[in-house]
């Protein structure tokens, strides 16, 4: 029974990710000129501090060499920059800078406008709903995180 429960879960939740991206994500890209990988990568840095690229690309499942890529173009736009590990000088480390943090902010309230006008479709009585079931969604999923 329980594994029934959680395989429909599990499709449930997998089914929650093409309205993501072609609702949110694919809604503002363009307005910044960023991918959603590089948003991923600068969210993480913004979250976890400063990382190895290998380890940014194992906590965001993206191969080395397309981490290569993403990290390059965030460093002509500089948003990120490398840094020398202080314990191991073969080691280099990726850090966002200021104005990584600046664009990301900026970035995340053309997301939450364009989330907003997507939400103004909705009556009253469904955003209440929805906004209870997010609430409790996000107390769920902190038990698994």
């Amino acid at each position: 029974m329980v594994d029934n429960i959680r395989d429909r879960v599990a499709e449930d939740l997998l089914a929650l990710l093409p309205f993501y991206h072609k609702n949110i994500i694919k809604m503002g890209h363009g307005i910044s000129g960023l991918q959603a990988a590089q948003y991923r990568v600068l969210g993480v840095l913004t979250r976890d501090g400063t990382l190895p690229m290998s380890e940014i690309g194992k906590r965001l499942y993206i191969s080395k060499p397309y981490m290569t890529t993403l990290v390059d173009t965030l460093i002509s736009a500089r948003y990120v920059e490398r840094l020398p590990d202080s314990e191991d000088r073969r080691v280099i480390k990726i850090a966002i800078t200021s104005l990584g943090k600046k664009h990301l902010k900026e970035s995340s309230a053309i997301f939450k406008n364009n989330l907003n006008d997507l939400l103004s479709k909705l009556d009253e009585k469904d955003l209440i709903e929805l906004n209870i079931s997010l609430e409790k969604l996000k107390r769920i999923l902190k038990k698994i995180s």
